[in-house]
């Protein structure tokens, strides 16, 4: 009965960090240290009075990928101009960051608690990404970055939240009320990234939501129809909006665009670092002063602090040591939810694959595997999700 009440507690408390992070970054760490003491609680209470701490076998094969990524970044501490802030940065990535997985995918296994932290995660965004909208009408801003951080944060998790909301809204295993939430929910969601104008999370859905949807809306006169109209409708709120239309305009200008031109620098100069350091990199955490100091390029006009893509920031500062850790923990995840997907259908299996490949190519055009609230995040829908694949209630929520 403790352990129930301690899994409670840790469930509340990892749900209120996951949605104050973003509002008080200060508030959000204080519940993050609490969240983890509850853990080391919990842990110790069950270790000491020989309770088992089963772990899903499904769950196993994901620590086995997240440790073997892990451990390729470690040879870069080593070779970074300070080591100590290399061990805090790995700490603060691989561990710290990580932890909501962890906890979630150990002890809070429960299919009704589970659906209650989702759906309250999901409603905190659908604030989020309204006082985004917001700051745009009360001219606060040209572009909405809703509760705190930079507009690209909050791009970031929507391009990982709205795939897996329409998974959940054309699949049929979902019950209705659970559908008629995420419909509002990704209406907010989509409004959100309007608000915020990224022109990479606008590539992102273009690219996944459309994979998403073929298997569900083929063969069904009634989908593509309103696909077809929905489609139309998004073309025509950008024709009518100016800013918006010069943003859609401006993706493909990398002549007169500073931003586009500066990142193609960045991408550049990083690309020459990993030629440069082709084993384990700079350093963890060595690419901003590497780049300062030696590798930035005249035509970034900007003077950017990273890399803006994911592979390239990691490929610099870890080498292809790295690089093929952090590659082979995404192809896992991703490969293996494709192949359950295929193989049973289960619509969780497409949410993970969906929302992991939104965090992918995301972050081919921004950094965000070193945004906390973004990996902390992702990492407890990935926890949240598998322990709800893996209930033996069924897939309904």
């Amino acid at each position: 009965m403790m352990n129930n009440k301690l899994v409670n507690k840790l469930a509340g408390i990892i749900c209120f960090a996951i949605c104050i992070q973003r509002l008080s970054m200060a508030l959000g760490s204080v519940s993050w240290g609490i969240s983890i003491l509850l853990f080391l609680i919990l842990f110790f209470k069950m270790k000491k009075s020989g309770q088992n701490i089963v772990v899903d076998e499904d769950v196993i094969g994901y620590y086995k990928a997240y440790a073997i990524c892990a451990a390729s970044f470690i040879p870069s501490i080593f070779v970074a101009n300070d080591i100590s802030a290399g061990v805090k940065l790995f700490f603060e990535m691989w561990l710290y960051r990580v932890m909501p997985f962890f906890m979630v995918t150990l002890f809070i296994k429960d299919k009704i608690i589970l659906r209650k932290m989702l759906l309250i995660v999901l409603a905190v965004f659908n604030i989020d990404c309204l006082v985004a909208v917001g700051q745009v009408i009360l001219n606060l801003g040209s572009r909405g970055w809703g509760f705190g951080g930079n507009t690209l944060h909050l791009a970031s998790i929507l391009c990982v939240i709205i795939p897996m909301l329409l998974v959940v809204i054309l699949d049929d295993k979902f019950a209705v009320k659970t559908k008629k939430f995420a419909s509002l929910s990704i209406v907010c969601c989509f409004i959100g990234v309007l608000a915020g104008q990224s022109r990479g999370a606008w590539l992102t859905l273009a690219i996944i939501l459309p994979l998403v949807a073929v298997k569900y809306i083929i063969n069904r006169k009634k989908r593509v129809i309103t696909a077809f109209v929905l489609i139309g409708f998004i073309m025509g709120v950008f024709m009518v909006s100016p800013s918006l239309r010069y943003r859609v305009e401006s993706i493909g200008n990398v002549s007169t665009d500073r931003s586009n031109i500066s990142r193609i620098a960045v991408w550049e100069s990083g690309i020459n670092m990993i030629k440069d350091h082709p084993v384990v990199g700079v350093g963890l955490g060595g690419f901003r002063e590497a780049y300062k100091t030696e590798y930035i390029l005249l035509e970034d006009k900007i003077g950017l602090s990273h890399a803006h893509n994911n592979l390239i920031q990691i490929g610099a500062e870890t080498g292809i040591v790295g690089l093929l850790g952090f590659i082979y923990l995404n192809g896992y995840i991703l490969i293996r939810n494709f192949m359950e997907w295929r193989k049973n259908y289960n619509p969780y299996s497409l949410m993970i694959l969906s929302g992991w490949l939104g965090f992918t190519v995301f972050g081919m055009f921004d950094l965000t595997i070193d945004a906390s609230a973004i990996m902390k995040t992702l990492w407890f829908l990935l926890g949240a999700l598998l322990m709800l694949k893996n209930s033996k209630t069924g897939t309904e929520l």
